[in-house]
């Protein structure tokens, strides 16, 4: 019987060496989450925000890096390159996911093909502004003070929601507004202070102070109101068809094994119920959006692509 047992043993102790080590269970190392834009900036204060309480939940650092440039496409294509692994995480928004391929030839990742969508966070709504030196005091009448001035007012844009919010909107009205472009949305907002332009879709992030002490005039939101500034009408409550959001989301390289992403998923949603993270994000202005699967918010990924697809073309805007 020795030589028998002793021969089991020999045979299982071969066979365990050829068996794969057992994965570590998801995460044990920190994991990177891609900002791709300047630190400060609205969308880095919320995944800061995010990624503090995603690593508690998980146990693990979440470091959060900040590659800004070309609109975001810059950090976006890093982690589109990046070992779909888990360790390294874009957070996304409608600019980077959707719009920079009907604003630029050339755009170095695919929104769409090259990530998989974790989950949808929230996003930042923009307000219909007018410097006070307009005398106007709704929509109706901006559209009516357009139609007489042709030509006298502009708006300045710096990304693509402030492009394609006012190019919809001189298209919806038939008004002879002019787009001024800026390469830094901090001037663009200055221009506007300084009467050098005279309306705006800006985020509440950025302009809800000016709105709120009278620098600004707001005279409706989009896509939906907002408590922040009540009595504010919906844009597609005056201007019908006119719906356009803002969004941004956790992302994973295409590959990324279902497993991590609905471990992430599940986690998202549990740290946007908590609310002191709730309390944080209110505080610069940003709302939180109705949780998703991922299949989910990649079915409404696709439908914004060609929401945007719609908005672009009607808008007579080229990629650059």
């Amino acid at each position: 019987m020795k030589p028998l047992l002793s021969m089991s043993l020999c045979i299982l102790a071969l066979a365990a060496q050829g068996l794969p080590a057992a994965r570590a269970a998801y995460p044990d190392k920190p994991v990177t989450i891609v900002v791709p834009f300047a630190a400060g900036s609205p969308t880095d204060a919320v995944a800061r925000v995010v990624a503090e309480a995603l690593g508690k939940r998980l146990g693990q650092s979440m470091v959060v890096q900040n590659r800004p440039g070309a609109t975001g496409m810059i950090g976006s294509e890093y982690v589109a390159r990046a070992q779909p692994d888990g360790y390294t995480l874009l957070f996304g928004t409608n600019t980077t996911q959707v719009a920079n391929q009907y604003f630029f030839k050339k755009v170095s990742y695919d929104g769409l093909k090259d990530f998989a969508p974790v989950a949808i966070v929230g996003g930042v709504p923009h307000a219909l502004v007018v410097n006070p030196s307009v005398p106007v005091n709704s929509v109706a009448e901006l559209i009516a003070y357009a139609k007489a001035n042709p030509g006298k007012l502009s708006f300045p844009y710096a990304n693509s929601t402030t492009r394609i919010t006012g190019s919809t909107f001189r298209v919806m009205t038939k008004t002879e507004i002019n787009a001024i472009p800026y390469k830094a949305y901090g001037q663009a907002i200055a221009e506007l202070l300084g009467g050098q332009t005279q309306m705006m879709f800006i985020d509440f992030s950025t302009g809800l102070a000016y709105m709120t002490t009278g620098k600004l005039k707001a005279l409706a939101i989009t896509p939906d109101r907002s408590a922040k500034l009540p009595g504010v009408p919906a844009m597609k409550e005056v201007l019908q068809g006119f719906e356009i959001g803002n969004w941004n989301g956790l992302f994973a390289p295409t590959g990324t094994s279902p497993e991590i992403i609905d471990r992430l998923n599940r986690e998202v949603r549990a740290v946007l119920e908590q609310p002191e993270l709730r309390k944080q994000v209110d505080g610069v202005g940003y709302e939180l959006l109705p949780p998703m699967a991922p299949a989910e918010f990649g079915k409404y990924i696709a439908e914004e692509s060609r929401h945007y697809a719609r908005l672009t073309n009607a808008a007579d805007i080229k990629p650059e």
